[in-house]
């Protein structure tokens, strides 16, 4: 398998474990938690293996020109805008979210139109580059984070304050059903690799051989994820209330110390890098989106300079859909809509399953 393609996987793992995905997942530890992020592990090998068998049937192709190609013209309009909400409120999320823990923990003092707006700077320049360019962004910003990330995840386990009896005591709760909603936010982390319906145009390698091991790998990055954000929080803060914590994650990050580094508060290291992360994954979604967008309605006579301006007029509509937003979400608001998001996207997921078998079928006739 291209090893972009695990990039797109690791980038969209790791930004969930600051989004809303643990906070939902300990909401519901008393509801089935473990057991859905177990059932997710299933979904999430049924995700991978699908999307990258379709797409080695179609080298270079993007899925807006499959769409184009087989399926009937009065579904092409409508699929496309599909993909563009999708892609859109997925980057969405992550911005808005990350902006808020900005502003409670690092810049109190600045407004959260100021935060966004100078996230969305770097952002806006990245989206618009193409797509070889993103991918090779991708690779080189995850050389310099992965190894502090694995660092990260795996410190808080061999810290003394980490108690495992609190682990122990969560573990009791899996004789329950799996949750939806944790299923579903547990599931969001094998997202990644739909992203493969643009970047395969950069992909041109052209047969991508998928075995048992790389599936294996796949399955057990996404599970030790999935652990990381569920059980270090449970482990460092007690079991009882910690639904009760705002962003789980933050908060855990500052309860441990590096006692001979350079920087004694994990926090400090955490949000820099975490930011790297988070910074990728609203690039690779909304870089998705715009490109989407060029295929949706391209206007050709709208040029300055020998340069066309359609994708700038589509960031202008990402920047003031952003703007708006959050100054009218709280963050009781961005957590229910994010949960309303990764409730709807198994459905959308089976949806987007249906089409590439449809798309398939037609290609073979």
């Amino acid at each position: 398998m291209n090893r972009f393609m695990y990039y797109l996987l690791f980038v969209n793992m790791t930004a969930n474990m600051i989004s809303a995905v643990p906070k939902i997942l300990l909401n519901e530890r008393l509801n089935g938690a473990i057991p859905s992020m177990l059932l997710s592990v299933i979904f999430g090998f049924i995700i991978v293996y699908s999307f990258v068998k379709f797409f080695n049937k179609f080298p270079e192709k993007g899925f807006p020109e499959l769409l184009k190609e087989y399926a009937p013209s009065w579904f092409y309009y409508p699929f496309l805008t599909f993909i563009i909400a999708f892609w859109f409120v997925g980057g969405l999320i992550t911005l808005i979210t990350y902006s808020f823990m900005l502003k409670r923990y690092l810049t109190p003092d600045m407004s959260l139109l100021w935060i966004a707006s100078s996230i969305l700077i770097f952002v806006s320049f990245g989206i618009l580059m193409n797509t070889k360019t993103v991918l090779n962004t991708v690779e080189n910003i995850l050389f310099i984070t992965i190894p502090v990330i694995i660092y990260m995840m795996i410190k808080p386990f061999f810290s003394d304050q980490f108690e495992w009896d609190f682990v122990r005591e969560a573990i009791m709760h899996t004789n329950h059903l799996p949750n939806y909603s944790a299923f579903s936010a547990s599931s969001f982390v094998y997202v990644g690799v739909m992203n493969i319906i643009i970047f395969n145009r950069a992909f041109t390698q052209k047969k991508r051989r998928l075995t048992w091991k790389q599936l294996l790998l796949i399955g057990v990055a996404g599970i030790s994820v999935l652990s990381a954000a569920y059980f270090i929080p449970i482990g460092l803060n007690g079991f009882n209330h910690i639904d009760h914590l705002v962003y789980p994650a933050i908060t855990t990050s500052d309860t441990l110390r590096m006692k001979y580094g350079l920087i004694e508060r994990l926090l400090y290291l955490f949000m820099p890098f975490f930011l790297a992360i988070s910074f990728l994954s609203m690039l690779i979604h909304w870089h998705v989106a715009i490109e989407t967008c060029k295929d949706f309605i391209w206007f050709k006579r709208f040029q300055w300079k020998k340069m066309n301006l359609t994708p700038y007029l589509y960031l202008a509509v990402f920047w003031i859909i952003t703007l708006k937003l959050i100054t009218a979400l709280s963050e009781y608001k961005l957590l229910l809509y994010s949960s309303y998001f990764f409730n709807a996207v198994p459905f959308q997921i089976v949806i987007f399953l249906l089409v590439c078998w449809f798309i398939k079928r037609r290609a073979k006739a």
